[in-house]
C-alpha cells in the first residue's frame, strides 16, 4: 500500500498515525536537502527567432552527487538495500532517481526518491547565430528558385521527348496507363528529368552548405534544465510534471522463500517490539537525510 495511510475510522489509529509521521519525516527531510542542490541561476540565451530572454537553470551535476552521496550513506546502513542511482530520458523529459527498501520481521518497506525536470535547448546569445541563420535561409530561397526552373525545364523537355514519341494529344488517363505498363517510357523519362537536374549543380553544392552551416550552428546551442521544486506523487511522475518524486509502499511479507507480499496488513497484529525496530531503522535513515 501507498503512504500515507488513510485512516477510515478509529481503529488502528496508533499505528497508522506512527507510520505516517515516519513517511512525513522522512519525505520532509528529503525534499529539504534536495531543495539546496536544486538552486537556480539566471542567465540570458537566444530565441530560434533570435529573441534574448533570461531565464532559470540548475546543475544536475550537483543533484546526481547528492545522490551518489545518499546511495553510499545509505549503503553503510546494513539493513538497507540499495539500487543504484539511475538516470533516464524521454525526449527533454529526464530523471534522476535512486530506491531503498527493507525488510524488517515480516513488513516490506520500498520507497523511491528523485526529481523530474526539462532539458530545453537555446542558443547562446551569439551575433554569429544570426549571421548564419540568414546564410541558410538565402540559400534555401536559392534552392527553391533552382527547383522551380529544373522542374520548369524538365516538363519541357519531357513534354518535347512524349511529342516525339507520339503522345503530343494523349489525355492523361491514356499516359499514366502507357507509364504504369512501359517500363521503358518510364525509365527514360526519369533518366530525361536526372539530366535536367544535373545541369543544375549548384543544388547540391547549396544543400551540402546548408548542412554544414546547421552543424555550425549546433556549436552555438546551450542546455538549460527547468524543474519546479515542488511535490509530485506518483502519477503526476508518470504524466509528465515537474518536480520532487518521493514515496513509499508499504506491504507485508506472506512468505519470505517465494517473496510473496501483501498490501492487506492488519495493522493489530504489529506489535510493540516491530514498532520499535522500524522506528530504528527509518529514524537511522532519516538523520542521514537531515544532513
Amino acid at each position: 500500500m501507498r503512504l500515507p495511510i488513510i485512516v477510515k475510522g478509529k481503529k488502528d489509529v496508533e499505528f497508522v498515525t506512527f507510520i505516517n509521521k515516519v513517511n512525513d519525516d522522512l519525505r520532509d527531510s528529503f525534499e529539504f536537502s534536495i531543495k539546496k542542490n536544486l538552486q537556480t541561476v539566471k542567465t540570458k540565451v537566444m530565441l530560434a527567432d533570435f529573441t534574448v530572454i533570461e531565464t532559470n537553470t540548475f546543475d544536475p551535476d550537483r543533484v546526481l552527487n547528492y545522490f551518489f552521496n545518499k546511495e553510499k550513506e545509505v549503503g553503510s546502513l546494513s539493513s538497507w538495500k540499495v539500487v543504484s542511482v539511475q538516470s533516464a530520458k524521454t525526449d527533454d523529459l529526464h530523471r534522476i532517481f535512486f530506491q531503498i527498501s527493507i525488510e524488517i520481521e515480516n513488513y516490506y518497506f520500498y520507497i523511491y526518491m528523485g526529481i523530474q525536470f526539462h532539458a530545453l535547448l537555446y542558443y547562446k546569445t551569439d551575433k554569429d547565430i544570426i549571421r548564419i541563420s540568414k546564410k541558410i535561409r538565402d540559400l534555401e530561397e536559392r534552392n527553391s528558385n533552382v527547383k522551380s526552373e529544373i522542374s520548369k525545364k524538365g516538363d519541357q523537355l519531357i513534354k518535347q521527348e512524349l511529342e516525339n514519341l507520339g503522345y503530343k494529344d494523349t489525355d492523361n488517363t491514356k499516359l499514366f496507363e502507357e507509364l504504369f505498363t512501359k517500363q521503358d517510357l518510364s525509365k527514360s523519362l526519369a533518366e530525361t528529368a536526372s539530366e535536367v537536374e544535373s545541369t543544375f549543380p549548384e543544388l547540391n553544392q547549396n544543400l551540402q552548405l546548408i548542412q554544414s552551416l546547421k552543424k555550425e550552428l549546433e556549436n552555438f546551442t546551450i542546455e538549460l534544465y527547468q524543474i519546479n521544486p515542488a511535490s509530485i506523487d506518483s502519477n503526476k511522475l508518470m504524466i509528465g510534471e515537474e518536480g520532487i518524486a518521493y514515496n513509499m509502499d508499504f506491504e507485508l511479507i506472506k512468505n519470505k522463500k517465494t517473496h510473496e507480499k501483501t498490501s492487506v496488513i492488519n495493522f493489530e497484529k504489529i506489535n510493540v517490539t516491530e514498532i520499535s525496530k522500524i522506528e530504528k531503522e527509518f529514524y537511522a535513515l532519516i538523520n542521514i537525510f537531515k544532513k
